[in-house]
């Protein structure tokens, strides 16, 4: 009995409930049904719609129409809820955020591209819209997974869960996987409103190795042996010590991004290397009267996914910095930053078409406008771009440019000032016609990413030093004899060249996932001429003493001579234009792509192979359990374009005198033509990869073999690595892999030659709350050839002991550690050490690559928290600490030791202490 009484009771309150009006959540005509005015009524809904949820029935009472009498009549009849407001945007947040997190941990490898990809995670496109080249713009999404949906949706099978894209035919898991985080069903998750991205990074970046030595690098006198060479004690002799470069203030960005919806999209970026002054620091800090606008980035977007009244069309328009990108990037892919074997696959992937950009690039950005639209059949590109490059200038003495004519002529300036060219040593201030010489293009070497950004005053003062430094003026009696080059004729100048570059891209795609394209584009430059050398003429423009022209003439030289120029005696021009196609399709399992670019030289625009090209073309084949790529390149010694970042094993300058020679360059800032190099070296081969999961204990992982040609000098070499996983316990992993290389391996007798190995073993762990332990061991060997120039100088009275083959070997071992304590706050660690013995080892850090030196131990810890609920930050805390040889040119206050011979000192083992901090906020909301 008392069970029933309870039954009935219970039905009782909820019968009451029901018959109740929630205020809540009851509509507009809910509300009027209750025994108060219509106006009463709208009161209520608009309160609570735009004012807050209401927490009790006596909030009707802030309600000014709501007097005490209606609330006791609305007492009875109505009932306010437990009502919890959700943010759609925090919920699809907290549901990815392990994904935004990857892409964070991945962007050291891919600049620039987390952000769009954290984009599509927040405002994904509807699946069933998609174009073949969104699909394939997704990390880890494949041609063959894109053809599959594709296929499904032209078949009228509309995909309206996640259960219905596992199950579409000819997806693989890996695929599937990937793009159910970018793609919507019914109703987007996140619909229309407006959010905000908001990111400060503060990174004490210490330089590279190769732009550390570019900046110690001496300018030297030629006889610095003798007393009287003096130098002053208040300047160094190199850029490192003249900038005092120890004491410049770190990194930092500022980024704000805010989109409304899939529709409206607006950024804002500034980012100050080294040096550069910005939001934090004034130009006072540093000498730099560079405007804060030189390294701001920007862009305002407007993107439709569905245009009204014209199908499944989509329109993109961006005002400001943008990225453009098609085919393999042979012909536009514009970036500051080089990667090794990109092949457009995985988390190497190039996001196709316009794209708005707030990456660190800046010699390579577009600013301007550009418009996109495309369907399933056609596609067609537009875009704009006017903006200052900053260039490798040839100048005269005191820094000022050469200038250059129509003619071919290099322009100086007499003391009058008036212009003239020199014709068999003799000033000519007029033509053959009678006009008078009036130039006003500057004579340019090249494009440029510089290290050290100061503005052009505070490098032409330094680079006025340094010639004083070259060429000391000698006591009575005494005598100097100065290099071929006596000052620095070629130097870094800011904002050097204007180009103004217009560009486009035109696709047909006649079946799904068949696609034939059409890319070029023309960079005008108005105000200059680029002008470079030819080989037999190049190393005297170059170096300073005329004994390395004979000692350093080396083939490889040739990527840099062949470098375009504007002006040479077939023609003269201002502009670069390349042009190229591409396609591809997908047969069953198979997807085909490829690119073939040219750059207009003295050919036909429109006639193939007249003109210095490039080619690409691979096969991706694609299973449940096992990929395999075939990749074949072929880049011409001449196909010199800033613009491409393709597939390649180095990156243009390798082993040249701009990466071998620092010391015998005219200026070492050129080194910086190969350190910040983005292009492609001109290289010809073949390249494998696959990845095979035999079952849920044995995967052999990326594995690759590149047999390829270096074109400048014909070197042939391979390289190849493997891996093993074996995973006895979900939980339990442990890794071999071997890597070989070998260069010049078609010849064992030239001193090229050198073999490299490379043996590691891992044990991994995998703990609870995704807590994560690797113990790693690391073992190299390098066999060099023997240096007989060096070992056995062909004199009479040296050493005539021959060279033996050189072997050496180092080791590395790291742990590496990450601990979850809750879902907002993680810490993660590693501690390696290495002993190189001249060999050069690598760690990948949380974000970034190292590159280490001889010997040395590295630790480092970063947590990561989510402080609020829209905040998370990032801190990073390295010490380094090792050793290396290097020519280390110190400061001698000693009035007894101002000799220079005496400030030149060695350090075999020098040991560096390297503290290195990065913090980032980032509020998203």
């Amino acid at each position: 009995m008392k069970k029933l009484f309870l039954m009935l009771f219970a039905l009782w309150c909820i019968g009451f409930l029901v018959g109740k009006v929630d205020l809540n959540t009851a509509s507009l005509s809910e509300l009027k049904q209750l025994p108060i005015t219509e106006a009463q009524a709208r009161d209520i809904y608009e309160y609570r719609t735009f004012v807050k949820i209401l927490d009790n029935i006596y909030d009707l009472r802030d309600i000014s129409s709501i007097d005490q009498r209606t609330l006791n009549k609305l007492k009875p009849l109505v009932v306010v809820s437990l009502y919890t407001q959700t943010d759609e945007a925090a919920a699809r947040r907290e549901e990815i955020r392990y994904l935004i997190e990857r892409l964070d941990s991945n962007e050291g490898a891919s600049e620039g591209m987390a952000d769009v990809w954290q984009d599509f995670l927040m405002t994904p496109q509807n699946v069933n819209r998609m174009h073949f080249d969104d699909f394939i713009s997704l990390p880890n999404v494949s041609a063959i997974d894109a053809v599959a949906v594709l296929k499904r949706v032209a078949r009228g099978d509309t995909i309206s869960e996640t259960r219905d894209l596992r199950n579409t035919m000819g997806i693989s898991y890996y695929g599937y996987s990937n793009l159910r985080n970018y793609v919507y069903f019914r109703e987007p998750p996140v619909k229309n409103r407006l959010m905000f991205d908001a990111q400060m990074q503060y990174y004490t970046r210490p330089y590279e190795e190769g732009q550390y030595d570019m900046l110690h690098e001496a300018f030297v006198p030629k006889s610095f042996g003798n007393d009287w060479v003096i130098v002053p004690h208040d300047k160094r002799i190199s850029y490192w010590g003249y900038f005092n470069v120890d004491q410049v203030q770190p990194d930092y960005m500022a980024k704000l991004r805010m989109r409304y919806g899939n529709n409206f999209k607006a950024g804002i970026m500034n980012y100050s290397p080294k040096a550069t002054p910005g939001l934090l620091f004034s130009d006072a800090d540093f000498g730099s009267d560079r405007e804060y606008l030189t390294t701001t980035k920007y862009y305002a977007g407007y993107e439709n996914t569905r245009l009204p009244k014209m199908g499944n069309t989509a329109l993109k328009l961006y005002l400001g910095h943008y990225r453009a990108t098609y085919g393999e990037g042979l012909v536009m892919e514009n970036t500051d930053f080089y990667s090794a074997r990109k092949t457009g696959f995985g988390f190497s992937k190039r996001i196709m078409g316009i794209t708005p950009d707030l990456s660190r690039t800046q010699e390579y950005a577009l600013r301007g406008a550009a418009i996109e639209l495309k369907n399933p059949k056609f596609g067609v590109s537009f875009f704009v771009s006017d903006d200052e490059k900053d260039a490798i200038a040839y100048v005269n003495e005191d820094g000022s440019y050469v200038l250059r004519d129509n003619f071919g002529n290099d322009v100086f300036k007499d003391e009058n000032g008036d212009q003239y060219y020199l014709a068999n040593g003799v000033r000519m201030y007029s033509y053959e016609d009678g006009s008078v010489v009036n130039a006003d293009k500057r004579k340019l070497f090249g494009y440029v990413n510089p290290t050290l950004p100061y503005d052009n005053d505070t490098l032409i003062e330094a680079e006025q030093w340094f010639n004083e430094t070259l060429n000391p003026t000698p006591p009575p009696g005494q005598s100097y004899v100065p290099f071929a080059m006596p000052y620095i004729n070629l130097a870094t100048r800011r904002d050097a060249m204007r180009e103004k570059l217009w560009g486009t891209h035109l696709q047909v795609s006649p079946f799904i996932g068949t696609r034939i394209g059409f890319t070029t584009y023309t960079a005008l430059y108005d105000n200059a001429h680029l002008v470079v050398p030819d080989f037999n003429n190049l190393l005297p423009q170059v170096l300073r003493d005329s004994y390395y022209y004979t000692k350093l003439n080396k083939t490889m030289n040739a990527e840099i001579s062949s470098m375009y120029s504007t002006q040479t005696d077939s023609y003269s021009r201002d502009y670069r234009r390349v042009i190229g196609i591409d396609g591809g399709t997908v047969l069953g399992h198979i997807a085909v792509q490829g690119e073939y670019a040219e750059l207009s030289v003295d050919g036909e625009d429109f006639k193939l192979g007249d003109d210095p090209s490039a080619w690409l073309v691979s096969a991706h084949s694609q299973f449940e359990n096992l990929y395999f790529l075939t990749l074949f390149r072929n880049y011409d010694v001449d196909f010199e374009n800033p613009y491409s970042n393709s597939f390649s094993e180095h990156e243009r300058f390798d082993d040249t005198i701009l990466e071998k020679n620092i010391y015998a360059l005219t200026n070492p800032a050129l080194s910086d033509l190969y350190h910040n190099s983005n292009q492609s070296a001109p290289e010809k081969g073949v390249y494998f990869e696959t990845r095979y999961k035999f079952n849920n204990y044995f995967t052999i992982g990326r594995s690759y073999l590149d047999l390829w040609e270096r074109l400048s000098d014909g070197r042939r070499s391979a390289r190849f690595q493997s891996e093993l996983e074996f995973r006895p316990l979900y939980q339990l992993g442990m890794r071999l892999r071997y890597k070989n290389q070998v260069n010049r391996y078609d010849d064992t007798a030239e001193r090229g030659v050198s073999k490299t190995n490379e043996y590691t073993v891992a044990v991994r762990t995998f703990l609870s709350n995704r807590d994560f332990l690797e113990l790693e061991y690391r073992y190299n060997t390098v066999l060099s050839p023997p240096y007989t120039s060096l070992t056995n100088p062909a004199q009479p009275g040296n050493n005539t002991m021959a060279a033996a083959m050189t072997l050496m070997t180092g080791d590395y071992i790291a742990v590496n550690y990450t601990h979850n304590f809750n879902d907002n706050l993680k810490l993660q660690g590693s501690f390696n050490f290495w002993y190189g013995h001249g060999i050069s080892h690598w760690d990948w850090e949380d974000m970034e690559i190292d590159f280490m030196g001889e010997k040395g131990a590295k630790a480092w810890v970063a947590i990561s928290s989510r402080i609020s609920e829209n905040m998370y930050m990032n801190v990073k805390f390295r010490n380094k600490t090792y050793q290396d040889k290097e020519l280390r040119i110190r400061q001698n206050n000693d009035p007894n030791h101002s000799n220079l011979a005496d400030q030149l000192t060695y350090f075999d083992r020098v040991e560096h202490s390297e503290n290195t901090i990065r913090l980032s906020l980032d509020y998203r909301f």
